[in-house]
């Protein structure tokens, strides 16, 4: 008996030592770029309840572009960037949702460059494995079925991805070992930007691009997201950054905003107001460099200190904001 049990417990031991090994080696082999959003979002768990009053929501053109700590230099206003790379639109929901299971926040800033794209019936890519960070709940059960579907190895390679990141083994590299850099993210407040060199980008005019009516699942999603924002006295602001090539949803978001008792915000429109500048405020055809992201901050946040009824945080000694800038 005692021979039966010390095999049972081996074979045990076995068992628990592969898990832990295929799980240790599919955090090795993440997809690329999905470490940083990793950070972002154990960065925004480890904030205090309630303590957020602005929270930023979208893919990287938001992510690299939105400085908080600079709204909260010039206006005092407490924010944090919870956007990430790509961040298609049900994507952003999800993070809405995880967003308000601790914080309460008084205003919602969603950038829109994703806003037409849905993420369904997806094969494993890196947005959807970097939602492994945020822990289980209802929204993002739904969030995994919408991409997923019922493909049992979608799954399995969401939750073992050894099994299907094995090929990465020809990349990897002294990065793929670093800890996380979570306590770093949370001294920037999420933002993932930072460095003012710049590439020269032509911002098009607004008035010449090509427009398009938002889909049905694009809808269905915004919809979501203005009575979430409802139901948890959250102000809704919904703005398009610019950028180097056309933008197709300026019109239907106006329109959408309008219908929807929304806020829209056209930052192609406002490049005199804002400052952004092709020669000096961009890192790439698409994000804004650091110059640029202070601009946006600079600019939104005049827009929620005039319109929004927020906390000056510059009030609270000792507050997150301050101890991020002199940490």
């Amino acid at each position: 008996m005692k021979r039966i049990l010390k095999r049972v417990a081996g074979c045990l031991v076995i068992v628990l030592g592969v898990l832990m090994l295929s799980e240790y080696a599919g955090r090795v082999l993440n997809p690329e770029y999905t470490d940083g959003a990793m950070d972002t979002i154990r960065a925004f768990h480890e904030l205090p309840p309630d303590s957020v009053e602005v929270i930023v929501y979208g893919s990287s053109i938001a992510w690299r572009g939105l400085d908080p700590l600079e709204m909260y230099q010039k206006y005092g206003i407490g924010a944090y960037n919870y956007g990430c790379n790509w961040q298609h639109l049900n994507t952003t929901l999800l993070f809405l949702q995880d967003s308000l299971r601790t914080q309460s926040p008084k205003v919602a800033l969603v950038e829109t460059f994703k806003v037409g794209e849905i993420l369904e019936d997806s094969d494993l890519n890196g947005e959807i494995y970097y939602s492994k960070a945020i822990s289980d709940f209802k929204g993002k059960r739904d969030y995994l079925r919408q991409c997923f579907g019922s493909d049992a190895g979608r799954y399995l390679s969401y939750y073992m991805p050894l099994s299907v990141f094995h090929e990465n083994w020809s990349g990897v590299g002294r990065e793929n070992f670093l800890p996380d850099g979570a306590e770093d993210c949370l001294g920037r407040m999420g933002y993932a930007g930072g460095s003012d060199d710049a590439v020269q980008v032509t911002i098009g005019d607004y008035r010449t691009f090509p427009q398009k009516e938002l889909s049905r699942e694009s809808i269905e999603v915004l919809d979501a997201m203005v009575r979430l924002c409802r139901e948890n006295d959250v102000q809704l602001i919904f703005y398009t950054a610019p950028h180097e090539g056309e933008c197709d949803n300026i019109d239907a978001m106006r329109a959408y905003a309008e219908e929807n008792g929304c806020t829209y915000l056209n930052l192609f429109e406002k490049a005199e107001e804002t400052g952004i500048d092709g020669s000096t405020d961009f890192s790439d055809w698409a994000h804004l460099n650091g110059s640029g992201a202070r601009k946006t901050a600079d600019y939104l946040g005049a827009y929620i200190a005039e319109h929004c009824d927020v906390t000056d945080m510059r009030n609270m000694p000792g507050n997150l904001w301050e101890k991020s800038l002199f940490q």
